[in-house]
């Protein structure tokens, strides 16, 4: 069990970090060219000056267009723990819909989506730019995507 409290204050201490604040920024100039609908870095614990949480293996940035949705897709080798720190939308997470509740880092109770390993989900946003700190239980080198539909697979570390 991934220790939550842990999580969210390392998720706040990256959205304090000038490094990953100027790497949001850039991910999101990159977005307005990226003919796909997201585009993303890997963001490891020496971007953040911490250690991630027992059992996280790996942590990603993602920048989503607006009015677009992802793919509905899963990851069969990974548990996921993402946290929307701007935007809006709707997030389906297997069969279940809710409208987008964003990550506070001044708030008390925080807001999570724990995906479990092979549950399909999406992402529809709506007018703005989404950014989302995404952390996964495989290294950033294993992390496999399935899309629901095609049953293509891909692998998101750069080499």
């Amino acid at each position: 069990m991934v220790d939550m409290e842990h999580l969210t204050n390392l998720t706040k201490r990256a959205l304090v970090s000038p490094t990953v604040l100027d790497m949001i920024e850039l991910l999101k100039k990159e977005i307005v060219e990226s003919e796909g609908p997201f585009v993303w870095r890997v963001l490891s614990e020496q971007l953040i000056g911490a250690t991630f949480p027992r059992g996280i293996l790996s942590g990603w940035i993602f920048v989503l267009k607006p009015d677009t949705c992802s793919p509905s897709h899963q990851h069969p080798n990974s548990v996921q723990y993402s946290a929307v720190v701007e935007g809006r939308g709707k997030i389906k997470i297997a069969e279940e819909e809710e409208e987008i509740r964003v990550f506070d880092p001044r708030g008390i109770q925080q807001v999570w989506y724990v995906i479990p390993k092979n549950v399909p989900h999406a992402v529809a946003t709506r007018d703005r730019l989404n950014v989302v700190l995404s952390f996964h239980t495989c290294s950033s080198n294993e992390l496999i995507e399935v899309e629901t539909s095609s049953g293509r697979s891909r692998f998101y570390e750069r080499r």
